[in-house]
């Protein structure tokens, strides 16, 4: 499955490749993510933000779950408060524009932890939030944009998960 999808909102997709990818290598995966997405990032930053993203990651995904549908429980109670200290922690707060409009800001514009946690905001003040989901599939749990008219797509992929969860239920009914 791809990275990015075209019917992503362009202001989203750094979101949405960070919500991708699963960072499994640790410190290393993180490094090499920053240094493709935020050209030029010292190493200083990519040691000190490493933990928080990961923190801020799994309380992501737990909140892409409950936009899937899947019960989770207390990992979306925690999900919820880990973003509500990272709120606090990146001192985010709404600021009113020349234009009349809202916009929030943080004490650390330069931390790519600090805009992860402005854009998911951004999404979820816009209702584009419940978008972001997980694939249904046990075997894959991809992150995908539902870009679907009703937001109702429960896999990554029709091709791939899609396609195979159709042919086990097929199978299984003759």
């Amino acid at each position: 499955m791809p990275e990015h999808r075209p019917e992503t909102p362009a202001k989203y997709r750094y979101l949405e490749s960070f919500l991708w990818h699963d960072f499994e290598a640790g410190r290393c995966d993180w490094k090499v993510w920053l240094h493709r997405k935020l050209r030029g990032c010292s190493p200083a930053v990519t040691a000190a933000t490493f933990q928080r993203a990961m923190q801020l990651h799994a309380a992501l995904r737990s909140l892409q779950a409950a936009n899937s549908g899947m019960q989770i429980g207390n990992e979306l109670i925690a999900g919820r408060e880990m973003l509500n200290r990272l709120i606090v922690l990146y001192r985010i707060e709404p600021r009113l524009g020349e234009d009349g409009q809202i916009s929030l800001a943080t004490n650390k514009p330069a931390d790519p932890v600090a805009s992860l946690v402005l854009m998911v905001l951004d999404a979820l003040q816009s209702g584009l939030w419940r978008r972001f989901k997980l694939c249904h599939e046990s075997t894959c749990r991809a992150s995908y944009f539902d870009a679907s008219k009703a937001a109702v797509k429960t896999w990554c992929s029709m091709q791939t998960c899609g396609s195979r969860n159709k042919m086990k239920r097929y199978r299984a009914r003759i």
